[in-house]
C-alpha cells in the first residue's frame, strides 16, 4: 500500500483517479480547493457524473480508504507520491494554461520534506515537467528530494471508471528507475487483477499493456491520442457534408467504413463536432506548440477548421427549416452535455449553438437527462427541462444533438398534437425514421438522403 495525495482531487480526473487508487488498496487523500465539492464527496456524493462512482466512493469512505481536504500541506506531509490532476485549459492563443500546474509546484517546493515522486495526471505541453522540475529544484535536489514523472490519462468522461480499471494501456514516462519503481508498485494491484473493494470491470485474465518511456514520449501519446480522435470527427463530418450533396446515405458509409479492420467503427459518428473538456483543447494546444516549434501542422489546422464550421453547418439548417430570421422560433436542442452519458456542459457545443440561436432572437429551450441543473449554472437563461414532452411541445425545431436512447425511442406519431409539425434536424442518426416518416415530419438526418 502507497500512501498517495491527488491534488485538484474533486474534479473529474482527480476524483476518477483517487478513487481508482484508493480501490487498489492504497491510502489515497484527495485535495482541492473547491469545499463544496469536497463536502458532497465526503458524504459519497459526486458532483461529476459517472456510472458506479457513488456506490464504490461510499464503500471507500466507510473503509477510510480515501479521505478529501483542502490543506495541501497536509496532503503533501502524509503523502509519499502525489498526483497532480489540476486543470490546463486554453488560453486566448490556443495555448494551455498552466498557471495551476506552476502554483502547486511553488508550493511543493516549500512542503516536500522527504523524497516524493510527483506524478503529471494534468495533460500539458512538452517542457512542462521541465517546468516543475526547475521550480522545485530551486530548494531540492531531483532524485534525492522528488522526481517527476509524466503518466497521462485517458478516461473518457462518462466511462472513466472502466478506462480506470480496464485500460487500453498504461503509460509512464521517466527517466527515473527509482520513481519507475514506485509506479509499478501503485500499479501493480491493477495489473495484477486485485482490488479493496469490488469492482465490476476488474478481469484478471486481461494482459494490460504497461509502457515506460520517456516523458517527452508519454506526453506527446496523449496529445497524438486526441488528436487523431478529433481527426476521425472533422473527417466522417466531412464525409456526411459530401454525402448529403451527393445523395448518399451516412449511415451506410460509417457501416462500411467500419468494416475495414485497419479503420474500425469507433469516432466515426457524424454530429455537431467534437466539444468538451479534451479534444478541441489538446489539439490547439499540439497546434500551438507546433508552431512554437517552427513545425506547420496543417492537417490538425484543418481539423479544427471543420469542426468550426459544423456548428455553422447546423445553424444553416435550421434557417433554412424556419427562414432567414429567427426572432421568437421556439427551437428544442435535445442534447446540452457535451456528449451523452455525462453531465459535463463544459466547452459544450450544444450550448455554443444555444449561444447562437439566442444572440439571434430565437426562443431556445433545451433537454438533458444529466446535465440541466449544469446548463442553466452555465447559462441562467437557457430554458431546460428533463421533460422531454414539455420540451417538444410547440417547437419549430427540434434538433437531436446526443445519442441519448429516449431520443431512439421518441413517439413521433404519438406526440404530434397539430398540424402544424416541428421541422426535425437529428445530427447524430438517432431518431426513429419510419416513426418521422409516419407522422409525416420533415426531417434530415446528417449525411443521408433527404
Amino acid at each position: 500500500m502507497t500512501d498517495i495525495g491527488v491534488i485538484g482531487g474533486a474534479g473529474y480526473v482527480g476524483l476518477v483517479t483517487g478513487v481508482g487508487l484508493a480501490a487498489l488498496g492504497h491510502k489515497v487523500i484527495s485535495m482541492d480547493l473547491d469545499k463544496n465539492r469536497l463536502s458532497m464527496l465526503r458524504d459519497g456524493k459526486s458532483a461529476v457524473y459517472e456510472d458506479g462512482l457513488e456506490p464504490i466512493l461510499a464503500e471507500l469512505n466507510q473503509m477510510e480508504q480515501i479521505s478529501f481536504t483542502d490543506d495541501q500541506s497536509a496532503t503533501v506531509e502524509n503523502s509519499d507520491v502525489l498526483f497532480i490532476a489540476v486543470g490546463t485549459p486554453s488560453l486566448t492563443d490556443g495555448a494551455a494554461d498552466l498557471s495551476a500546474v506552476i502554483a502547486v509546484a511553488e508550493r511543493l517546493r516549500d512542503e516536500i520534506s522527504k523524497y516524493t515522486v510527483i506524478v503529471v495526471k494534468s495533460t500539458v505541453p512538452v517542457g512542462t515537467l521541465n517546468v516543475v522540475t526547475d521550480i522545485l529544484s530551486q530548494k531540492l535536489t531531483e532524485g534525492e528530494d522528488f522526481d517527476v514523472v509524466s503518466n497521462p490519462e485517458f478516461l473518457r468522461e462518462g466511462s472513466g471508471l472502466i478506462d480506470f480499471f480496464a485500460p487500453s494501456r498504461i503509460i509512464v514516462g521517466s527517466n527515473s528507475e527509482r520513481a519507475n519503481a514506485v509506479l509499478r508498485e501503485i500499479y501493480e494491484p491493477l495489473l495484477a487483477g486485485t482490488t479493496a473493494v469490488k469492482v465490476p470491470w476488474i478481469d484478471s485474465r486481461r494482459e494490460i499493456p504497461y509502457v515506460e518511456t520517456d516523458a517527452v514520449s508519454a506526453q506527446l501519446t496523449k496529445y497524438a491520442a486526441n488528436a487523431y480522435l478529433a481527426t476521425r470527427i472533422s473527417f466522417i463530418n466531412e464525409i456526411a457534408g459530401i454525402s448529403e450533396k451527393l445523395g448518399g446515405n451516412i449511415g451506410d458509409i460509417v457501416d462500411g467504413l467500419g468494416l475495414d479492420p485497419r479503420i474500425g467503427p469507433g469516432y466515426l459518428r457524424p454530429g455537431i463536432g467534437f466539444g468538451g473538456p479534451c479534444l478541441d483543447k489538446d489539439l490547439r494546444a499540439l497546434i500551438t506548440v507546433a508552431g512554437e516549434n517552427s513545425y506547420d501542422p496543417v492537417l490538425f489546422s484543418g481539423v479544427l477548421q471543420r469542426n468550426e464550421l459544423q456548428l455553422r453547418e447546423v445553424m444553416n439548417k435550421i434557417s433554412a427549416a424556419v427562414g432567414s430570421s429567427l426572432y421568437q422560433k421556439r427551437i428544442a436542442l435535445l442534447g446540452l452535455a457535451f456528449k451523452e452519458g455525462t453531465n459535463d456542459v463544459r466547452h459544450s457545443l450544444s450550448i455554443r449553438l444555444y449561444r447562437a440561436l439566442r444572440d439571434q432572437g430565437a426562443r431556445v429551450v433545451g433537454h438533458d437527462l444529466l446535465a440541466v441543473d449544469e446548463a442553466i449554472e452555465l447559462e441562467p437563461d437557457l430554458v431546460a427541462s428533463r421533460d422531454l414532452d414539455a420540451v417538444l411541445a410547440g417547437a419549430d425545431v427540434v434538433v437531436a444533438l446526443n445519442s441519448e436512447k429516449i431520443y431512439s425511442e421518441i413517439d413521433w406519431v404519438k406526440i404530434k398534437k397539430s398540424d402544424v409539425l416541428p421541422y426535425v434536424v437529428d445530427t447524430r442518426g438517432v431518431f426513429d425514421k419510419k416513426s418521422l416518416v409516419a407522422g409525416n415530419y420533415e426531417f434530415e438526418i446528417l449525411g443521408a438522403i433527404r
